[in-house]
């Protein structure tokens, strides 16, 4: 009782997030999964049981998203990874004004519209109009259409989401080499070690649980990307560009089935908690004190 009066207060600040998190997280997740057990539409709500599910199974359009939603990742990821680690690593080295300019020009596309970036791009790749369009045609060339391969679609939509969503690991791994204790380096130097063993011996180590978590964060984002392949190609050619985010909007949006969007929802929901569960093991994170 004397723990509860004494704690009462910090519970009630909880309570506005708590709210907030019931409302607009927890009551729509169980709402979208008894939604997906039903044939609901604006009109008719008539339960069906596991039809839904059967029916996205059995969709070319489903396969196809789930394809190029994990081609997305596969890119991704490891790019993320490795690049926001690399930049990091590399901008530490700096001075501290110098240092943080670079995050904050790193940071800044974060908080740039993801429609502004496309607007951009649109102008760069459009095979009529668009910057690369009149330079082939300067030097007698053919102008191409980027984005009706999907080979090539692919890795260019994922350079376009990668402009954006390099600066929040960048942060995190700029504020997680700060936090290493110096004398660690400075021991090591003057043990003899190189730069490379500084990096493989100490540096990363040491980041293992900044890495879990932008592992983890990262390939949540990269399981619900939405707006750029769906302004830039709308999923095409042939749904080859189309997530499962995508296929969400179009059943609910397009079609009017929001029993079979609510399915998929409940399906990229579990895929993401499996595949987050499997990085948090594998690349779970040992105490370090130091």
């Amino acid at each position: 009782m004397k723990r509860w009066k004494k704690e009462k207060w910090g519970y009630a600040f909880l309570l506005p997030w708590l709210a907030f998190l019931l409302v607009f997280t927890i009551y729509p997740f169980f709402y979208g999964f008894a939604a997906s057990l039903f044939d609901y539409t604006l009109l008719r709500q008539v339960f069906v049981g596991l039809d839904n599910y059967r029916q996205i199974f059995r969709d070319e359009m489903f396969s196809r998203s789930i394809v190029a939603t994990f081609e997305y990742a596969a890119i991704l990821l490891p790019l993320t990874v490795c690049l926001s680690l690399w930049v990091a690593n590399t901008i530490s080295k700096f001075h501290e004004h110098a240092s943080g300019i670079f995050k904050t020009i790193f940071y800044l596309p974060t908080i740039t519209s993801q429609v502004a970036l496309v607007v951009v791009w649109n102008f760069i790749f459009a095979p009529s109009f668009g910057f690369l369009a009149n330079l082939f045609r300067m030097f007698g060339l053919t102008p191409i259409s980027w984005f009706d391969d999907p080979a090539r679609a692919i890795p260019l939509l994922s350079v376009l989401i990668l402009s954006y969503s390099l600066g929040q690991p960048v942060i995190l791994y700029s504020a997680g080499i700060g936090n290493i204790p110096k004398s660690y380096f400075e021991a090591a130097r003057i043990d003899g070690a190189t730069d490379r063993q500084l990096f493989f011996r100490i540096t990363l180590p040491m980041l293992r649980s900044v890495t879990t978590y932008i592992l983890i964060t990262s390939t949540i984002g990269m399981l619900q990307i939405f707006a750029v392949p769906y302004l830039m190609t709308g999923g095409g050619p042939n749904n080859t560009t189309s997530t499962l985010l995508m296929m969400v909007y179009k059943s609910a949006f397009i079609s009017g089935n929001f029993g079979c969007a609510s399915a998929v929802g409940v399906v990229l929901f579990f895929v993401t908690a499996i595949i987050a569960a499997i990085q948090f093991r594998l690349v779970r994170a040992d105490t370090l004190e130091f």
